[in-house]
């Protein structure tokens, strides 16, 4: 796997919520094994997800076990932007890639929501998988008067 390969998989990632095609979103991610699943957090929601069915939920919410999830697709998002604090890295022995920096989602009025992230990916089959993801609004410092 090289940095060139998890960048595109950054761009069809993007690509995915913009369309709103939850089913090539979801081929992006590597569920795992009930021992080692799949790690996701999403950015507005603050339950864990290991499975493809939490994913799902969070993406185009309706999943009773996530009431709290209205579909983060739904949102409308027409720009994705990844800002990357160093471009993906290699892990330890080169068997996967890992990424942390900022993303802004940019909704069809223009609104702006901020957001960090971190992703650890691999290869399987010859396709660059999602294995690791943890999204949070952005940080922002109170103001002390």
């Amino acid at each position: 796997m090289t940095k060139a390969e998890v960048v595109v998989a950054q761009d069809v990632w993007a690509k995915c919520v913009i369309s709103r095609d939850v089913e090539a979103l979801l081929k992006l991610y590597d569920y795992g094994t009930p021992d080692e699943p799949l790690l996701f957090k999403p950015t507005l929601a603050n339950v864990i997800r290991r499975d493809k069915e939490g994913a799902r939920s969070y993406f185009v919410g309706g999943n009773p076990s996530y009431s709290h999830d209205d579909g983060f697709l739904n949102r409308g998002w027409k720009q994705v932007h990844f800002n990357s604090a160093t471009g993906p890295i290699p892990d330890t022995g080169g068997l996967g890639f890992r990424d942390m920096g900022h993303y802004t989602f940019v909704d069809g009025h223009g609104n702006e929501t901020h957001a960090d992230y971190t992703f650890a990916y691999h290869k399987l089959n010859g396709k660059v998988l999602i294995s690791l993801q943890h999204s949070s609004l952005a940080w922002q410092p109170s103001s002390i008067d």
